[in-house]
């Protein structure tokens, strides 16, 4: 029998229209409002809305770091069966994130005029503009961080509805009122930040519902604020999602007046659409890639290599397969994609179809690139996964987009997908020193326990179960455990494949076995996604202890069951 990805996969499936969703939230009530306010109000509200991404991007460092760094290390906890912990780091992650993000609230109002004028270069027409949309910008960032955490953790409780519904909710609000509050109510761009609130308000009803329930597998508690040490593990695991909104904000606002140095208003046109665009790729490519967030965060606490690979193999290939979708729908329809935001002038758009064309080049790359990140951040090699943020973010495209400014607004463009690859190449490079440097055991750095493993997959059939057994027991004989041991570990395994068959209904026809031999004991791990099923505690109809499982308690020195992601997790001890 062979280890397949049956599970991982379908449980990454069943994340990922969550995750893009929450991903989503970060972008898409910019993307609404460029839209709309582009059809209805024009060119230069629209460059306006742009100018204010970067402000969009500094409001999302905290709520990014929490929310991201909160749910990893949440689910690292679970995985290792200490539910304390993860409580204490629900409630420090979620109620930090809200207290930040309300404090920049305040701050971002009390120097309201000074930002705008920075942001507009000193234009006092686009600066007035600025302002009027930045102001609701900051009053709602505190509710962008109640509905995020919520969302997050609903994702990773396998509420799949309301972590999907929250961010969607807020934008089609959002959406309508954008076209309430800007065409039948004529209040310009304020009405487009102004709609936004009132999105996020209805997010923010539907979160304090999910978090007054009582099916959450991770709950407030007063003991948090005992170990608020706890904070710095939080911000170490959730510092490189942070870092991309810090390098997002360097980057957009140097790109921004670069472009308005060397292209001039034109240009600023061109780049508030192309960045618009832009966005949404970002949302598809990193919503893919934070869905292996929970995943891998999960896998690393059980000590599972072999899931890691498995789960990252697909991840990586999913979203290249997503990413070269994106990019061929921008290659062959960038002008009906900029007439979306009313673009209408025949030399911009002459323009715009090249250079966007240019820019997407680097969408592919991108993929490659937030794979990786999230899988150093997940298994907590956090210093490459702060490299890759921080290469791919500022370091390498700010200066080779001033460089190539001198040669040409087409040469300008050339630079994004040039960094891409740059930023590529150097991280291969950190790997392998940090691979030869820091003496791990391969190059993606993952930890390989000091044991014999054998793990596979088998379908959830009694014939199936009786060939699960004798492959574990050949296993041990062979890697010389004790017979009476190896016969031990056999039945373990058959009984507890068969009760999962009979009872743990629902899910994939799938079960995922390991059987690990150490120098003086055998660990068998079982995972299933059916319904919770404990089989340490399980009593049937009669009121009798199923048979099966009477029998592997006493031939187990130890046995524990744990519901991780959806996921029965059942891990047995024999003593030999």
């Amino acid at each position: 029998m062979k280890r397949r990805g049956t599970l991982l996969n379908k449980k990454y499936n069943a994340l990922l229209g969550a995750t893009v969703a929450m991903t989503a939230s970060n972008y898409l009530a910019g993307i609404l409002d460029g839209i709309m306010v582009g059809r209805i109000l024009g060119a230069l509200p629209l460059y306006a809305i742009n100018l204010t991404t970067a402000i969009i991007f500094l409001r999302s460092i905290p709520t990014a770091m929490f929310t991201f760094g909160g749910n990893t290390l949440s689910v690292i906890y679970k995985s290792k069966r200490d539910q304390e912990s993860a409580n204490i780091v629900f409630t420090l992650s979620f109620w930090a994130g809200v207290m930040i993000t309300a404090l920049m609230s305040v701050i971002g109002i009390a120097l309201l005029r000074p930002t705008s004028v920075l942001l507009a270069q000193g234009n006092e027409e686009l600066a007035g503009l600025v302002m009027d949309y930045l102001l609701p910008l900051w009053i709602l960032t505190p509710l962008v961080a109640v509905v995020n955490q919520t969302a997050a953790y609903a994702r990773t409780d396998g509420q799949k509805i309301i972590s999907t519904m929250l961010p969607i909710v807020s934008n089609i609000v959002n959406l309508i009122c954008d076209y309430i509050y800007m065409k039948v109510f004529g209040w310009g761009i304020v009405g487009a930040g102004w709609a936004t609130i009132t999105g996020y308000t209805v997010g923010a009803i539907m979160a304090i519902f999910y978090l007054r329930s009582e099916g959450r597998t991770v709950h407030f508690t007063k003991d948090a604020f005992t170990r608020l040490a706890a904070l710095w593990e939080i911000l170490h695991i959730g510092m490189p999602s942070a870092l991309i909104y810090v390098c997002s904000f360097i980057r957009l606002f140097f790109t921004n007046a670069i472009i308005l140095s060397f292209t001039g208003l034109m240009g600023g046109k061109i780049a508030s659409v192309t960045f618009s665009l832009n966005s949404l790729s970002f949302i598809l490519v990193e919503g893919a890639s934070m869905t292996l967030l929970p995943i891998l965060g999960a896998l690393f606490g059980e000590k599972d290599s072999n899931g890691q690979r498995l789960t990252l193999r697909y991840g990586m290939l999913f979203s290249i397969v997503l990413s070269m979708s994106v990019f061929i729908i921008s290659e062959l329809f960038p002008v009906q994609l900029a007439m979306l935001y009313g673009m209408n002038d025949p030399e911009i758009i002459n323009v715009f179809a090249v250079t966007f064309r240019i820019v997407s080049l680097n969408i592919p790359i991108l993929a490659v690139i937030y794979v990786m990140r999230s899988f150093f951040q997940a298994t907590k090699q956090v210093k490459l996964a702060n490299l890759i943020v921080i290469l791919d973010g500022a370091l390498t495209i700010v200066p080779m987009m001033f460089w190539f400014a001198h040669y040409g607004i087409y040469w300008l463009w050339i630079s994004f997908p040039v960094s891409k690859v740059a930023t590529v190449i150097i991280t291969l490079l950190a790997m392998l020193i940090s691979w030869k440097t820091e003496h791990k055991q391969n190059i993606l750095g993952i930890e390989e326990q000091d044991c014999v493993i054998y793990d596979f997959s088998l379908n959830k059939d009694i014939k199936q179960a009786v060939k699960a057994s004798e492959e574990a027991t050949e296993f041990c004989e062979k890697n010389n455990v004790p017979k009476k041991t190896a016969n031990a570990v056999g039945v373990t395994v058959e009984e507890l494949c068969h009760n999962i068959v009979d009872y743990s209904q629902g899910g994939s026809d799938a079960i995922d076995v390991c059987v690990r031999i150490f120098p003086a004991m055998v660990n068998v791990r079982l995972r299933d996604d059916g319904v919770a099923f404990d089989p340490t505690n399980y009593i049937d109809d009669s009121g009798n202890r199923i048979t099966g499982l009477k029998l592997a308690r006493m031939l187990s020195s130890s046995i524990d069951y744990n519901r991780v992601l959806g996921f029965n997790v059942t891990n047995i001890a024999i003593n030999y």
